[in-house]
């Protein structure tokens, strides 16, 4: 991975090629203090991954980012900063993919430079199919999205704070809303503040719900009404309601429970960056998907060379999710695929929650969005002895969806 730092203090350069010396010979690595130097090395020779500081005298941090984004957008930007006021991390976040607080110690860093660079490996990959040349672009979230998306990844978060913030934007706030009142979670209709639906909901289920609203705010407001998005939107929350539900029944405890509803929330945004990005193929694999009778991630390979579940894996890399959770969304419909293949213990994955859910909701409920549905893996339901379980999960999903406004559907 070739790797440019930025920053006018000669003396934190240094500092960072210390700490970096024993990874020299994995990453090519640039140290430049000067911005304009930093443009012409990079004309010279792009970098996989740019890391620049802010407040840089002779060139706003801003103004050098922005020109990485514009020229090399397959580049990704990292910020590393000691000013993380809001305004400053505002400005940060228009353009950056990820901040690092300064001071850095040499673990952190590591992990996020190790983090790029699984992206980048990625991104690269995909990049070989034979129609990615759209895809390059890493998304950037919206600068409140991504604030809030700071809060929560600080060390520091108040889910108080996180509240406050989320309630200045009307599509975080509906959402939050929502989740919260939902009829899986034992609270219909009883909360009406985002600050408490905040509380009330956890971390990672307020994180997974920013990053999908934060996509749909990027879409053009005449896709989403032509295409039925929303409706797309509310297969997301349903199936992350369901993995909840799922992964409670089977006992998985707290933390991964609440794993299987974020994976299961975030496990189609994959599809709103190739509706966004690749419309046309989009809707032909579509197409092709219905007449067929095929798997929509089978004609997305087909005609584009790489499916929303794949896309979504490198997406949620590239937002620092959690492993596990990238896993169970890129592997949604394969399990099998996920590095925790079947074990001895007949213990079901994250990857088999989100996949059964998805199931039985594409089973349940029908979508413009959507290609053929998929049935769910009796082989597999057999092995991890969740025969009996199947009933009980469809006949709560339906009453739920009857109780809900919200995240109904349709029964196909």
């Amino acid at each position: 991975m070739k790797v440019m730092f930025v920053d006018d203090d000669v003396k934190v350069l240094e500092a960072l090629r210390r700490m970096l010396f024993g990874r020299r010979d994995v990453w090519q690595m640039r140290f430049v203090s000067d911005p304009d130097e930093a443009i012409e090395g990079l004309h010279t020779e792009p970098a996989d991954l740019v890391i620049s500081d802010l407040q840089i005298p002779d060139m706003d941090g801003m103004v050098l980012l922005d020109h990485v984004r514009e020229h090399f957008p397959e580049t990704i930007r990292y910020v590393l900063t000691g000013v993380m006021d809001h305004p400053s991390l505002a400005r940060a976040l228009r353009c950056a993919h990820h901040v690092i607080a300064k001071p850095c110690r040499p673990p952190e860093l590591y992990e996020v430079m190790q983090r790029a660079e699984a992206i980048m490996l990625r991104m690269k990959k995909l990049k070989k199919a034979s129609l990615m040349s759209g895809l390059d672009k890493l998304p950037v979230m919206p600068s409140i999205h991504q604030q809030a998306l700071e809060m929560i990844d600080s060390p520091t978060v108040s889910l108080r704070h996180l509240g406050k913030l989320i309630a200045e934007d009307g599509g975080m706030s509906v959402r939050v809303l929502q989740l919260a009142n939902s009829a899986y979670l034992g609270r219909p209709g009883t909360i009406r503040d985002p600050v408490q639906a905040a509380v009330f909901l956890g971390i990672k289920t307020v994180k997974a719900m920013i990053l999908t609203e934060g996509l749909f705010a990027r879409l053009d407001p005449n896709l989403v009404k032509t295409f039925g998005m929303t409706e797309l939107q509310m297969h997301a929350m349903r199936v992350g309601e369901l993995a909840r539900r799922i992964g409670a029944d089977l006992n998985f405890g707290t933390e991964k429970t609440e794993a299987a509803a974020t994976a299961g929330m975030l496990h189609d945004a994959g599809k709103i960056i190739l509706l966004s990005q690749q419309k046309d193929l989009f809707i032909e694999a579509l197409s092709r998907s219905r007449q067929q009778g095929r798997p929509l991630y089978e004609t997305e390979q087909e005609l584009m060379g790489i499916s929303h579940a794949e896309l979504v894996g490198a997406m949620l890399q590239l937002w620092a999710m959690p492993a596990d959770i990238i896993e169970a969304a890129a592997c949604h419909h394969d399990p099998l695929d996920a590095s925790c293949v079947l074990s001895a213990s007949h213990t079901p994955t994250l990857a088999d929650i989100v996949y059964l859910a998805d199931a039985i909701d594409h089973r349940l409920c029908s979508s413009s969005v959507d290609g053929a549905s998929p049935e769910v893996d009796q082989q597999r339901l057999r092995f991890f002895s969740l025969n009996d379980y199947l009933p009980h999960w469809i006949e709560r999903h339906i009453q739920n969806q009857t109780r809900e406004t919200v995240y109904g559907c349709q029964y196909a």
